[in-house]
């Protein structure tokens, strides 16, 4: 059994789950899963769907920290950047220039705010979604032995 075929059922179960509900999502996902491996296979796929569900939520638990990832290369080149905004409005000659630069800076800052906690809200959503599929996977691999 390749990984693929969980990989969709997991998959169909997390856009179902956006879209329709938990409950349909859990109807369809056991649908396909009893469809594709009924039988003695079920046991298997299913015992293969907790461990890459938890795997996911390990990763996602890692993704969901803000300086793992793009943003921290960003947050330092803007602190380069507002320190750099910064001497050039201590300067008399090109004061404006300074102050433009900083205020450009500020305004990154805060579409970096926004970017970053949009994407901890997501990986949160994505991290609860995984754990109902690893508590539906666990539930059904119990009744399956």
């Amino acid at each position: 059994m390749n990984t693929e075929t969980i990989d969709e059922a997991i998959g169909k179960y997390v856009n179902e789950r956006m879209k329709k509900g938990k409950k349909t999502a859990s109807e369809r996902f056991l649908t396909y899963a009893y469809l594709k491996h009924g039988g003695d296979e079920l046991a298997e796929f299913m015992k293969k769907v907790v461990g890459l569900s938890r795997y996911y939520i390990n990763f996602l638990n890692i993704m969901e920290n803000p300086f793992r990832g793009p943003e921290v290369a960003w947050f330092g080149s803007m602190v380069i950047v507002a320190v750099f905004g910064g001497y050039l409005a201590s300067q008399e000659e090109s004061r404006m220039l300074g102050i433009l630069i900083v205020s450009g800076t500020l305004a990154n800052a805060w579409s970096l705010l926004c970017a970053v906690a949009k994407k901890w809200l997501d990986v949160g959503v994505m991290i609860a979604i995984y754990r109902e599929i690893l508590e539906l996977a666990e539930k059904e691999f119990n009744s399956a032995t």
